[in-house]
């Protein structure tokens, strides 16, 4: 809060604008340079450059280097210039001051992480970075056991009625691959596939002899 001292007064600057308006004080009496003097020392150095106070203290300090205009209002009825600035000016560094004490016990966070942009790669360096990828794929072995195959491990097994985890299928690919094998042949009318209750055990009969019948 800012205070104003000189002879005959002592206060705050609203506590100035009563007394001018009650007559305790003359408009002719007021030390001009020393109040606007006064305003501006009081003025904290880190609130002094705040956008808010700029232009108060700008007409604070063409008050200064021209009183005369200071004590005189533009119309018939208003206070004086030097009144109006001094109030306003003491209420808005009462107010930043108090919003600066406020911040002062918040935590500061730390930005978001900016976006990085997305990776831009030309054609060239994109096909020297899949070679490596497509070597890999071509040098993976051929497929050794597809239905044919599945067919010709399992038909010497199908005789009679038999469980379908009881054939000689290593892992879920045999048996994934042995299954499709045996659909195959069910289409064909090879074999007879049956499910006697819900997660029941799958069964696999032959139809007739098995021997020399291929898959097409």
């Amino acid at each position: 809060m800012i205070r104003l001292e000189f002879p005959g007064f002592s206060g705050a600057p609203q506590e100035l604008r009563e007394a001018l308006r009650r007559g305790r004080v003359s408009p002719r009496g007021l030390p001009v340079l020393l109040i606007v003097e006064q305003a501006l020392a009081q003025v904290p150095e880190d609130l002094r450059a705040r956008a808010e106070l700029l232009p108060l203290l700008a007409e604070l300090l063409v008050l200064k280097l021209a009183p005369e205009k200071a004590l005189t209002p533009k119309e018939e009825g208003e206070e004086a210039p030097i009144v109006r600035v001094l109030v306003d000016l003491s209420e808005t560094v009462a107010f930043l001051e108090e919003r600066l004490r406020r911040r002062a016990r918040l935590l500061p966070v730390a930005p978001p992480p900016v976006p990085k942009p997305a990776l831009r790669l030309s054609p060239r360096a994109l096909r020297e970075a899949a070679r490596p990828f497509r070597k890999a794929v071509l040098a993976l072995p051929r497929e050794g056991f597809g239905l044919r195959e599945a067919w010709e491990r399992l038909r010497p097994f199908l005789r009679g009625r038999v469980a379908f985890h009881r054939l000689p299928l290593r892992g879920w690919g045999e048996r994934a691959v042995g299954f499709a094998a045996l659909l195959e042949a069910h289409r064909l009318g090879l074999v007879r596939l049956c499910q006697e209750e819900p997660f029941g055990p799958l069964w696999v009969e032959a139809k007739g002899a098995l021997e020399g019948r291929r898959l097409a």
